[in-house]
């Protein structure tokens, strides 16, 4: 599914080499393009963006266990990268893609995270950003923040969207992708969990923005992830911590269904926006990253 910026008051229309990739939540095994609440998502983020958004319908679990939704979006890069955007009659266009951002939320902020990993060095030249919203990083719930962000309805504080999910029932969810014993067997390969991804391949990563609620179980992993990528020498790796949020709350800016919107969601699109648009036509880090490789 494609959005574009056609028609928005508030955005220039998407340069045809500038595009986003976008990797959709649901633990690997829900959700599509199609949904309402990604059909919004998506096309916020190309009108605050200024970019044309590709979402791609990659294949779920339990039909399809990893590493299959990795394959896809690794191939979906791939393909964004040779065709680019479409123009701006609608048509195809086989000019290629030369600013490229992968985004996610949840298991789709992993699935961004990974794929940009495994690419080759003359398309990741051409990758401008990865984002992960409520990034859903390393699969084993290995994170103190299991602990530190369960929900207390007493004092409203932690994870309500999540009430009830500890160590135990994390891991089980996983395993809805990873299949029976996947944790175990493969939940620190970085193709699932890029949490635990090598130094080189962490370094190898385009500028990284990961935006993570202070109340989200899985808090740690962006955090901790974010710290590790500067400790090795990443030049361009920010996490933003949002008060009192909870895990994917950029989905209820225009108050996903409920009325309501979310001043925090907003605020959220707006700096992912800001940062956006300070790394559109960055190939300085781009060169910088390529000779790092080398070294």
């Amino acid at each position: 599914m494609v959005h574009t910026t056609e028609g928005r008051s508030n955005t220039k229309p998407a340069e045809h080499v500038e595009g986003m990739l976008f990797l959709h939540g649901g633990s690997y095994v829900v959700y599509a393009p199609k949904d309402a609440v990604y059909r919004s998502l998506a096309s916020r983020l190309a009108s605050r963006c200024g970019l044309c958004v590709l979402s791609i319908d990659y294949r779920l679990a339990p039909e399809h266990k990893f590493p299959a939704a990795y394959e896809d979006a690794c191939a979906a890069i791939k393909w964004i990268s040779r065709n680019g955007p479409p123009n701006r009659e609608g048509n195809d266009t086989k000019k290629s893609a030369r600013d490229i951002f992968v985004c996610g939320d949840s298991a789709g902020g992993g699935l961004a995270l990974a794929a940009c990993m495994s690419q080759r060095a003359d398309l990741r030249n051409s990758l401008r950003g990865v984002i992960g919203l409520s990034a859903w990083a390393d699969l084993t719930a290995s994170t103190a923040s299991y602990e530190t962000r369960q929900w207390c309805a007493d004092t409203c504080w932690g994870d309500a969207v999540n009430a009830g999910v500890d160590r135990k029932s994390g891991r089980a969810e996983a395993e809805g992708y990873l299949g029976r014993g996947g944790v175990e067997r493969c939940g620190r390969d970085w193709r699932a969990s890029p949490f635990f991804a090598s130094p080189a391949r962490l370094r190898s990563l385009p500028p990284v923005l990961l935006q993570v609620g202070d109340f989200e179980l899985i808090l740690d992993e962006s955090v901790l992830l974010q710290r590790r990528l500067r400790k090795i020498g990443h030049l361009d790796a920010q996490v933003s911590v949002y008060p009192r949020m909870w895990h994917c709350w950029h989905q209820y800016e225009e108050g996903s269904g409920l009325g309501q919107k979310l001043f925090q969601a907003r605020k959220a699109l707006r700096d992912l926006a800001s940062w956006v648009q300070a790394h559109k036509g960055r190939h300085d880090v781009a060169e910088m990253r390529v000779q790092g490789d080398k070294s």
